[in-house]
């Protein structure tokens, strides 16, 4: 008698302890998700539309900043770089300080030797000769297309008036990147302006 109430115990004894594993392992995965979603977004904050971020030196250089952008904040530093993200588009915008009247054709030798630092890393690489290019904003400088791994894109150099501070950007994406996703980053790129020096 006292043995089938010991295994009767021990049925229900099981049972019991099958459904909260059950609930223990649901929830581990849940969170497992969770931890790789987490991951795979920018490590930054969403841009209010319309913002225009001064960044660089003296914070001189401006972009105004459109809908669905992200700041990626662990890569950005308002002194010298700006990384924002939308979508699978990244651009990144750098500041530099140059002797004066360096010439825009100067400053995209500088950028390509500046990629030479990912080509000896084994990353392929490709920068083409640059065009002349005016952005919407009336700061005119060079373009060409770039490749940097498996995402491709364009890259800028824009000189200020006195040819003493520039953008560098690059706009990268893989392919397939959604043409209004590009058409964003174009935007980007023509709001890019310097202001007067004080």
């Amino acid at each position: 008698m006292n043995d089938i109430g010991a295994a009767g115990n021990a049925v229900h004894g099981r049972r019991r302890i099958r459904v909260p594993l059950a609930v223990v392992g649901v929830l581990i995965v849940l969170l497992a998700a969770e931890a790789v979603f987490a991951k795979s977004q920018p490590d930054g904050t969403a841009v209010v539309p319309d913002t225009v971020i001064g960044f660089g030196f003296d914070q001189r250089a401006t972009v105004q900043v459109g809908e669905d952008w992200v700041l990626d904040s662990a890569s950005s530093d308002i002194d010298s770089r700006l990384v924002l993200v939308h979508g699978d588009v990244v651009v990144q915008l750098s500041s530099v300080t140059v002797p004066a009247a360096t010439s825009p054709e100067e400053l995209w030798q500088g950028l390509d030797r500046l990629l030479d630092i990912q080509r000896r890393q084994g990353v392929d690489v490709r920068l083409d000769a640059p065009t002349g290019y005016e952005n919407a904003a009336g700061t005119a400088g060079l373009q060409g297309d770039l490749q940097l791994g498996d995402r491709s894109g364009q890259a800028y150099v824009l000189p200020d008036a006195d040819r003493t501070t520039a953008v560098e950007a690059q706009v990268l994406a893989p392919a397939g990147t959604g043409d209004s996703e590009m058409a964003a980053a174009a935007d980007l790129i023509d709001s890019i302006a310097f202001e007067e020096a004080s």
